[in-house]
């Protein structure tokens, strides 16, 4: 390992534990997963009225551009951790705990997530003893949710072109691979770099259903004072069926873009610009309409799923001490509801 990709020797004991005191022990690390509720949390709960800072003078987009983008041969921990040290020391000052959030940190579903594991490396040697929060959430309805967000972003292919594995199936373009979406191995891994205190893993669901205990339990666990009452709205209703068909077709014949290419002529900024239209779709799409096609959607992924993720979910119920078929999730027949 390249010295500046080790994590200090001061800082971080073998076991994932911290050693010693670390500057980075008080940094939250919100690493995912996509369509779990990220943008509330970064809107309302990552806020300095609650003793949490984002502030790096700079766009979100640019934790990925540091952390994930670059090359396995030029990525450097030790830069990227010397970058982001005066953001720890300066949100300590102010009495807050420095927050690095961003669901792309736990890959990116429509490419399989093939660099979760890489990435996760990369913020253990970047920010040794750290804390990681992941929010999970209910396969098939994360998948439906994913994929609507796919095509949103300018993918062209249709749902169960997007589900299936392509001949020959050699991996010479990572896309969506079910694994992606077992729980349990991710949560294993940050447990052997960061520390089993160091993870919090909490469902989706609960943030839908106990605003308040969700968002409580993440300040605990930041060692922030509890609130009365759960800022902010998690209201974030799903695009129209129709106008995501129609945005498809519109990517696949005029946005050349990280997810479509070989338009027959690009349109900047195509998909953004698309997404003005959905107050068109709403009002002509009827609703009963909708919800057929919305049911047909599901169909699909739950044929495609087809009780995969049971074995994986009894595990992660077990990882984070929490019954996840109370919240909704497929687990094992004969397993304790």
């Amino acid at each position: 390992m390249h010295e500046a990709n080790k994590p200090p020797a001061d800082e971080t004991g073998s076991s994932g534990e911290a050693a010693t005191p670390s500057i980075f022990a008080n940094v939250l690390i919100h690493a995912g997963y996509h369509k779990t509720g990220s943008t509330y949390l970064q809107e309302f709960v990552f806020r300095p009225e609650h003793g949490l800072s984002t502030e790096t003078g700079e766009s979100r987009t640019q934790i990925v551009r540091d952390i994930v983008v670059p090359d396995n041969f030029v990525f450097d921990a030790g830069a990227a951790r010397e970058k982001y040290r005066p953001f720890v020391e300066q949100a300590e000052k102010q009495g807050h705990r420095f927050v690095l959030s961003h669901e792309r940190l736990s890959g990116y579903p429509p490419s399989g997530g093939y660099d979760r594991k890489l990435v996760a490396d990369r913020l253990a040697q970047t920010f040794p003893g750290a804390r990681i929060l992941l929010v999970i959430r209910e396969q098939n309805s994360l998948i439906r949710s994913v994929y609507s967000q796919y095509v949103t972003d300018g993918g062209d292919l249709p749902l169960r072109r997007f589900l299936e594995t392509p001949e020959p199936a050699l991996g010479r373009v990572p896309g969506f691979r079910l694994e992606v979406y077992e729980f349990d191995r991710l949560i294993e891994y940050y447990r052997g770099l960061f520390g089993e205190k160091r993870l919090l893993v909490l469902p989706f669901e609960m943030l839908l259903r106990e605003r308040g205990a969700f968002v409580n339990r993440i300040l605990a666990f930041m060692d922030r004072a509890p609130l009365d009452q759960s800022p902010g709205s998690t209201t974030n209703a799903r695009r129209p069926v129709t106008m995501q068909f129609v945005q498809r077709w519109l990517n696949r014949l005029f946005s050349n873009n990280e997810l479509s290419r070989g338009a027959l002529l690009h349109i900047p900024r195509l998909p953004r610009r698309t997404g003005r239209l959905e107050p068109l779709f709403r009002m002509l799409t009827p609703r009963a309409v909708d919800e057929a096609l919305h049911r047909r959607i599901l169909v699909e992924i739950d044929r495609t799923v087809a009780g995969h993720y049971a074995a994986s979910n009894d595990r992660t119920s077990e990882l984070i001490g929490m019954d996840l078929a109370a919240y909704g999730y497929k687990r094992s027949q004969g397993t304790s509801r």
